[in-house]
């Protein structure tokens, strides 16, 4: 048994504790230059490739050290960074002793003070620029480099910028805020304005950062594709349908770290057994993005972390499954069954379920006049297969009555159903013409299987009866009744040739009179009653007052027929006068009788 392997290598950017931090892919910046957007902070994330971050009025001139991800939405994705505006908050991780540059802009509304206050670190290369008006303004720092405030000129928009040195500690946060307004005049005050927006960061180790968590990475098993489709699914779920024939199997994956960042270095392996292939693509998976050989490289690095994984059907049109182990560095990080359906190999008339009498009427695929037939489809394996609507099972070899019938095309779910594997069966009407033909006859099911070959059901017999019922016979299941005991009236109608009358013919002028000593059970008998297989049945209880009681049952025909009459008995568990006179009569023929044996044993003497 041979693996496929697939191997693809993610990205080439190293983590170390102290150096080159992850490049951020960002959008195209919406205000990173001098004099942007009021009340504004910015983070610089361009890695530095000197080992030490540096500020700069244009954004995308600063560097930075040990910047990781962030795990909530910024304000923007600048080019070289992030924003947060009007007091957005924004969370991240960044390693320790990581080095972030930054900017804050001031506001056109006049003399007000900018600031910047952060925690669990310290300042470093802070000033600030008039912008259009030019020159620079002094900026002051306090004792411990925590606090940075600049106060602009009248109607002039200052911009600091700077650099957050982290000091503190693996695993605790630090945060770096912005305060825009007339009441920021010096470090004592620089939280007297509006905040313009604030970021605060875990500080993480070069060993948690960018290593494998399953704990916040997702692989799972996504629905199949078509091929020559797409798949863009990222069901946080494993789906465990069965997939269909000829599909091929999709295998979703985001690999990240403890803190939520993509993992964008190493190596992802995929393998499957049975003879399946692999592929790994870090785009929105193509069905056909395979190919018949035992291995495959990826073409471009995913910088996300996620990407799919296509897999074939083992075998070609026959059920099967594999398992397929994804491996990332060298280490199992998941294994995933599929199954697959192998292609149609039998389709079965469910003769059980299946109407068995037919009218002769034209249009029988109206919802007002339908008759149900149910199928089951499925694989040499005896799965059951979704049939889809572009190869519904149609009718042939009809013999009998059933020359010229057929099967509806119409897609209308009040008569037709197609066969799904949660469901179970498919249900198609059947169609049989205005025609002067009646009695038995047979059909077949026919369906195509992946080939385009037929494959036919076994021929069924049903019967197919005149439209119009010609006569009817009514009786009870018993002469003679206790009380509280259940009496059954059955009725068996019949056309013309005296055939059962066809499944859910409702009896026109249906009309009843009960035995006055009984009730009814359940729904009346009445006009709501229908055939099925020739006959219903109507229900009733005997009372308490024994006696005979009469009934009399009619209804429309096309041969005119007399209504049928009878009577029933309710027998009680009391003695009646017949019963007494009948006892004495016995017991004195049995005294009669003894008195002539004794007489004859004593002449003997």
């Amino acid at each position: 048994m041979s693996i496929k392997t697939l191997r693809k290598r993610i990205a080439l950017v190293a983590v170390s504790s102290l150096g080159a931090g992850l490049i951020s892919v960002t959008g195209a910046s919406t205000a990173n230059a001098l004099g942007a957007a009021a009340s504004t902070l910015y983070i610089g994330t361009n890695a530095s490739s000197t080992g030490s971050a540096s500020a700069n009025q244009t954004l995308n001139s600063a560097t930075s050290v040990g910047f990781v991800t962030l795990t909530s939405n910024p304000s923007a994705a600048e080019t070289g960074g992030y924003s947060a505006t009007s007091g957005t908050a924004v969370t991240g991780v960044v390693l320790a002793g990581a080095q972030i540059p930054f900017q804050v802009t001031g506001s056109t509304s006049g003399t007000v003070g900018v600031s910047v206050v952060v925690s669990g670190g310290t300042l470093s290369q802070i000033s600030a620029d008039r912008g259009a008006a030019g020159g620079t303004l002094s900026t002051t720092v306090n004792g411990a480099a925590t606090t940075a405030v600049t106060v602009q000129g009248n109607t002039t928009v200052a911009t600091m910028i700077g650099v957050l040195t982290v000091n503190a500690a693996v695993g605790s946060t630090v945060t770096i805020a912005s305060y825009v307004g007339t009441g920021v005049a010096g470090t004592t005050s620089a939280t007297n304005g509006s905040l313009s927006g604030i970021f605060t960061f875990t500080v993480a180790s070069a060993s948690a950062s960018g290593t494998y968590s399953a704990t916040q990475s997702d692989i799972w098993t996504q629905p199949a594709v078509n091929k020559g489709t797409t798949s863009g699914s990222t069901n946080a779920y494993d789906s465990t349908a069965k997939i269909d024939n000829g599909k091929v199997g999709v295998i979703w994956f985001d690999l990240e770290d403890a803190y939520t960042a993509a993992i964008t270095t190493g190596t992802l392996a995929a393998s499957a057994t049975n003879g399946s292939y692999v592929n790994v693509v870090d785009a929105e998976s193509t069905g056909d993005a395979y190919a018949a050989t035992s291995a495959f490289d990826s073409t471009d690095p995913d910088v996300d972390g996620n990407g799919w994984v296509i897999v074939t059907q083992p075998e070609a049109n026959k059920a099967g499954s594999t398992t397929v182990t994804l491996s990332y560095n060298g280490a199992v990080v998941a294994t995933k069954t599929l199954t697959w359906m192998g292609d149609i190999a039998s389709i079965e008339i469910d003769t059980d379920n299946s109407n068995g009498i037919w009218s002769v009427n034209s249009g029988e695929d109206s919802a007002a006049n339908q008759l149900g037939l149910y199928y089951k489809v499925k694989d040499a394996a005896g799965n059951l297969i979704n049939v889809v609507n572009t190869n519904k099972p149609t009718l042939t070899g009809g013999t009998g009555a059933f020359v010229g019938a057929s099967v509806t095309t119409s897609n209308a779910t009040t008569i037709t159903t197609l066969q799904t594997t949660s469901l179970g069966y498919g249900q198609t009407t059947l169609i049989i013409p205005d025609s002067t033909l009646r009695g038995t006859g047979t059909f077949k099911l026919r369906i195509k299987n992946a080939a385009g070959a037929n494959v036919d059901s076994a021929a069924v017999t049903m019967t197919v009866a005149d439209e119009d019922l010609d006569s009817f016979s009514v009786s009870f299941d018993k002469a003679s009744y206790a009380p509280g005991e259940i009496a059954t009236l059955t009725v068996t109608g019949k056309d013309s040739g005296g055939r059962a009358i066809w499944d859910g013919y409702a009896a026109a002028g249906n009309s009843l009179i009960a035995p006055s000593g009984f009730t009814a059970v359940g729904a009346a008998c009445g006009t709501s009653k229908v055939f099925v297989s020739g006959a219903f049945t109507c229900k009733f209880t005997a009372g308490n007052t024994g006696g005979s009681y009469g009934w009399s049952y009619d209804m429309t025909t096309a041969t005119p027929q007399a209504a049928v009459v009878g009577t029933l008995s309710i027998k009680t568990s009391g003695v009646t006068n017949e019963e007494v006179l009948a006892a004495i009569v016995k017991l004195i023929a049995s005294i009669n009788k003894q008195i002539a044996l004794l007489q004859k044993q004593l002449k003997k003497k």
